[in-house]
């Protein structure tokens, strides 16, 4: 049996499992997480768990991101700050059985106002785009037509959207969750990382300009981690942005990328925690559930 089913036989382990992950994704904590999940879907061994595995995270790109470089370039208003971008599924996916689904995108281009995007950590963005009311941006797009479009996660998206075991419930308190559950929780989080990781490289290898910190999450679709990527050029290209349109893109990295913030441990009821799993498979070295439809809030779905 794995582990998870045990630990998911309780909604009270489920939540404080996806709490863990849900902060380190927070953190930009994905090379941690990648190696966690890999290790639960390669004990798990399922067809399903193997296609995640064979997901190539550089398959994954997103069509249009070159447009949104060129459109906030020469954009003549209020100079744009931030970005949100999300992907979603069309609620009419279920009736396409036989065909593969692949998750639509919405893009959001901020200015200062309402909401300073320029001087914000990326907790902060995070902590504002899950207020109560909805974050002070919502509402404020700016007018630029641009359109991204994500290949890559077609066929895994589509075997979460037919799936035949979305749901778990415990009516009858039993002491396991189903295993096809819990393949399916762990190819929902895959299918984040896999988001995530795209994101992060492309917003590293072609950043927008200034430095524009990128808000990414999911839009109704599980489960909904938000993370803040791209502010790392912030500090190099946002101060002089002015002097630097126009040049090349400095072709390396900033050492310091997502400043760590230290996690108050919350012990789950069979004492995971992600970095002691993920340090027991290799040498030693440093190392409240989430509002439902948060990231729809924030792109002002119901």
């Amino acid at each position: 049996m794995h582990e998870l089913q045990t630990l998911f036989a309780t909604q009270e382990g489920e939540i404080a499992w996806e709490a863990e992950l849900r902060q380190s994704f927070h953190e930009g904590d994905l090379e941690n997480l990648r190696k966690y999940l890999a290790m639960s879907l390669e004990a798990l061994d399922t067809p399903l768990a193997q296609q995640c595995l064979s997901t190539n995270v550089r398959s994954i790109e997103f069509n249009g991101w070159d447009e949104l470089t060129e459109a906030v370039e020469i954009h003549e208003g209020e100079p744009i700050t931030g970005v949100t971008i999300a992907i979603a599924n069309d609620p009419d996916t279920a009736f396409g059985k036989g065909e593969e689904h692949r998750p639509y995108m919405l893009l959001g281009i901020y200015g200062d106002e309402p909401y300073a995007f320029s001087k914000a950590s990326a907790a902060q963005m995070i902590a504002e785009a899950g207020a109560e009311e909805g974050p002070a941006w919502a509402g404020y797009d700016a007018d630029i037509e641009v359109f991204l479009e994500c290949e890559g996660l077609d066929a895994l998206n589509t075997a979460l959207v037919f799936h035949k075991e979305r749901h778990f419930f415990r009516d009858e308190a039993p002491d396991h969750a189903p295993r096809r559950y819990v393949e399916y929780v762990l190819a929902c989080w895959w299918r984040a990382l896999l988001f995530h990781e795209a994101v992060q490289h492309t917003s590293r290898s072609r950043p927008l300009p200034g430095g524009i910190p990128v808000l990414a999450g999911m839009v109704d679709m599980r489960p909904e981690v938000m993370m803040v990527h791209g502010i790392e050029w912030r500090a190099t290209l946002g101060s002089a942005a002015e002097a630097l349109a126009g040049a090349e893109m400095p072709e390396m990295l900033p050492s310091s990328v997502i400043t760590r913030k230290e996690v108050v441990e919350e012990k789950a009821p069979t004492g995971l925690d992600l970095r002691r799993r993920v340090a027991e498979s290799e040498p030693e070295e440093e190392a409240a559930p989430q509002k439902k439809s948060l990231m729809g809030r924030l792109f002002g779905k119901d």
